[in-house]
C-alpha cells in the first residue's frame, strides 16, 4: 500500500531537473571514475588494509535457503554443532580484529618513519648542494688564479 503512494515518474522528473540545473552531462562521469572496492587482492596495500579493516568479522552462520526439508535438517545439524563452531568463529574474529589493529599501527608507524627519513634526506641533500656550490666556486677561483699565473 505504501508503494502505491510513491510516484516514480515524479521522482525521476525531479532528478532530471536537478541534473539539468547543475549542468551535468553523461560524459562527465564514467564507471572507471567511480571508486569501489573490488576485493581484498586488488589495489594497493592501503586499499587492502581498508578492505581487511571492514571485513574482518565472520558470521558464524549463513542464511539457510532452499527446500524446507533440507533447511530443517541443516538447522538440526547447526544446533548440534553450535558448541564447536561458535567458539572457533569468535576466536577467529578476535584474532582478526587484533591482526587488523597491528597492521594499522605498523602502516601508520611505517609512514611516520618514512616521513622522517624523507625529511632527513632532504636536509642532507640541501647541505650537500650547498657544499657542492661552495666547492665549485672555490674550483673556479683556483682555475682563475692558475690561468693568471700561467699568463705571466
Amino acid at each position: 500500500m505504501e508503494n502505491e503512494k510513491i510516484n516514480i515518474e515524479e521522482i525521476m522528473a525531479e532528478i532530471k531537473q536537478s541534473i539539468k540545473e547543475q549542468g551535468l552531462t553523461a560524459d562527465m562521469l564514467s564507471f572507471e571514475d567511480v571508486p569501489y572496492k573490488k576485493n581484498a587482492q586488488s589495489g594497493s596495500a592501503s586499499e587492502a588494509l581498508d578492505y581487511v579493516s571492514t571485513h574482518y568479522y565472520i558470521q558464524p552462520y549463513k542464511e539457510l535457503q532452499g527446500n524446507p526439508v533440507k533447511v530443517f535438517i541443516k538447522k538440526v545439524i547447526r544446533k548440534l554443532t553450535k558448541f564447536y563452531v561458535e567458539p572457533v568463529v569468535f576466536e577467529q574474529n578476535d584474532f582478526n580484529a587484533n591482526a587488523v589493529t597491528v597492521m594499522k599501527s605498523l602502516a601508520e608507524s611505517g609512514s611516520a618513519d618514512l616521513g622522517g627519513r624523507v625529511e632527513t634526506l632532504e636536509l642532507a641533500n640541501k647541505e650537500l648542494l650547498i657544499r657542492l656550490d661552495k666547492l665549485e666556486r672555490e674550483n673556479a677561483e683556483l682555475r682563475r688564479l692558475i690561468s693568471k699565473e700561467t699568463d705571466r
